[in-house]
C-alpha cells in the first residue's frame, strides 16, 4: 500500500513540475514581449525628446544669431555717432 501512495504521489509531483515548467515558460514568453514593448515605446518617446531638444537648440541657434548682429549693428552706430558727432 505505502508503494501505491508512494507511486502516486511521484506522478503528481511530477505532473505539478510539468504544469510548473509550462507556466513559467509561458510568464517568462509574455514578459518578454512586455519588455520589447517597453523598449519600442522607451524608444518612440526618446525620439520625441530628441526632435523637441533639435527644435529647442535652432531656436538658441537663431536666436544668437539675431542678438549677435543687433549687439554688432547698435555697436557700430554707437561707434558712428561718437566719430561723427564732436
Amino acid at each position: 500500500m505505502i508503494l501505491l501512495v508512494l507511486k502516486a504521489q511521484t506522478n503528481h509531483f511530477e505532473h505539478l513540475d510539468k504544469d510548473l515548467r509550462t507556466e513559467m515558460s509561458a510568464l517568462n514568453k509574455e514578459l518578454r514581449e512586455e519588455m520589447i514593448l517597453l523598449r519600442q515605446d522607451m524608444d518612440k518617446r526618446f525620439e520625441q525628446v530628441d526632435k523637441r531638444f533639435e527644435v529647442l537648440t535652432s531656436r538658441i541657434d537663431h536666436f544668437m544669431i539675431w542678438s549677435f548682429a543687433t549687439t554688432l549693428t547698435v555697436g557700430g552706430l554707437v561707434i558712428a555717432a561718437i566719430k561723427f558727432l564732436p
